[in-house]
């Protein structure tokens, strides 16, 4: 008989918690942390599949991770996150570097915090970007293709090589998600392919995310923490304490 003094609804409401954390959900833990049995906890499960926030699995639940708004609806909205995390990166920039920009909100406050670097070189997907670098007189290459919709970056294979003929000596990244096990990640695998080849390209890879991106998976893996130097974030120590584990830098924001 089951040991749960929650009721279901308080159990499926800590069940859906957990799984908006991104993090995937196994029967039989999730039945001994409840108290229940674990043919309970397949009955939620099944119940929150219905309700679309969950894929049951055999032996537990994958969360379905719900897109971020496109970056042309986030572009619209003065973001104070972004510009906390603009303002932390912004030391790490030198003139001379070729420095690689990522699309996003937290990327766009950085480029237009970007001082006089005549000595630079800014190469990016983002027209956004590129358009406040090239306002701000620094040299600026905008790297094309086709535009994807959710991010607003340009995507595909001419992206791809384009990234590989370019020696960039640091790599700013948005992140729909990024977790210690699963990596970074984003929504589109368009663009999770331009972020992989910016990364590849790249002496220091550095990810802006802000706590709500932490734990989080969202569809497609672009790369393991393992090829990430530093985070900047507003998280706790307690929420990026598994990623520091992987030997990444913390730089709060």
């Amino acid at each position: 008989m089951d040991g749960d003094h929650q009721g279901p609804e308080l159990r499926r409401d800590a069940i859906r918690a957990r799984l908006d954390r991104g993090a995937p959900l196994s029967l039989v833990d999730a039945a001994r942390d409840f108290g229940v049995s674990v043919d309970t906890v397949r009955r939620d499960l099944k119940a929150l599949e219905a309700e679309g926030r969950a894929r049951y699995i055999r032996g537990g639940a994958l969360p379905v991770a719900r897109p971020v708004r496109p970056t042309l609806e986030r572009l619209a909205i003065t973001d104070a996150m972004a510009e906390r995390l603009a303002a932390a990166a912004l030391p790490l920039i030198e003139d001379g570097m070729v420095i690689a920009l990522d699309g996003g909100t937290s990327v766009l406050a950085l480029a237009q915090r970007l001082p006089s670097l005549p000595g630079a070189l800014v190469v990016t997907p983002s027209p956004a970007v590129a358009l406040a670098c090239l306002a701000g007189g620094i040299p600026t290459r905008i790297l094309g293709g086709r535009l994807s919709e959710a991010g607003a970056i340009a995507v595909g294979s001419d992206t791809v090589e384009a990234f590989a003929n370019v020696a960039v000596d640091i790599a700013f990244l948005g992140a729909c998600g990024l977790d210690a096990d699963f990596g970074l990640s984003a929504d589109d695998a368009d663009e999770a392919h331009t972020k992989r080849a910016m990364i590849a390209a790249s002496h220091r890879a550095v990810v802006l995310a802000d706590s709500a991106k932490i734990g989080r998976r969202a569809r497609h893996r672009v790369v393991g923490c393992d090829a990430l130097r530093i985070l900047v974030t507003d998280a706790d120590a307690r929420a990026t304490a598994t990623l520091a584990e992987t030997g990444m830098e913390i730089l709060n924001a």
